[in-house]
């Protein structure tokens, strides 16, 4: 049962005034991939709700410590590369890859804290790479797994708030 997606009527100067757009909004994978794009690169619309951050709660089926990309971000002087890491996280409705970028000396340590197998929890911004949904994960922890058991059910309730969003009041 998927959230029915419908293109996206508001003016953008309304987008604000909708509470999802400014929380992070606890989804299923499976609806962050049938999320409807917006002309803006980091909005999506999911019912009728605008959203750009989301939290999802899954396993971690895949980690890929990638080389250094080719941005490079100016601190305060000497140049810095980043290196990025990509977990997959797998929620039971879909797979969604999870891209941070970290410091070279940060490397190591990030590899070993998040294992194949490990239950996890990751907020951060919805976006699409190379027509590929992802999150940038702005934040990563460790959860128990029966706190993943609490993350579906808030989720369900979500679904239930935003099903009943969509269906017209009569």
């Amino acid at each position: 049962m998927n959230i029915e997606n419908r293109p996206n009527t508001k003016p953008v100067s309304t987008w604000g005034l909708d509470p999802m757009f400014w929380t992070s909004a606890k989804l299923f994978v499976g609806d962050l991939h049938a999320a409807l794009p917006s002309d803006s690169a980091s909005v999506f619309f999911i019912g009728t709700h605008v959203v750009r951050t989301v939290q999802v709660v899954g396993i971690v089926v895949s980690v890929d410590t990638r080389s250094p990309k080719l941005t490079v971000i100016l601190l305060q002087g000497p140049l810095s590369l980043m290196f990025s890491q990509c977990n997959v996280v797998d929620d039971g409705t879909g797979v969604i890859p999870c891209a941070q970028f970290v410091a070279p000396d940060e490397v190591p340590a990030m590899c070993q804290m998040y294992e194949l197998g490990s239950t996890v929890c990751v907020e951060g911004r919805l976006s699409t790479f190379r027509d590929v949904r992802q999150v940038v994960i702005r934040s990563i922890k460790h959860i128990d797994p029966n706190q993943e058991v609490l993350g579906w059910l808030e989720r369900l309730s979500l679904r239930q708030f935003l099903q009943a969003s969509i269906e017209p009041q009569i």
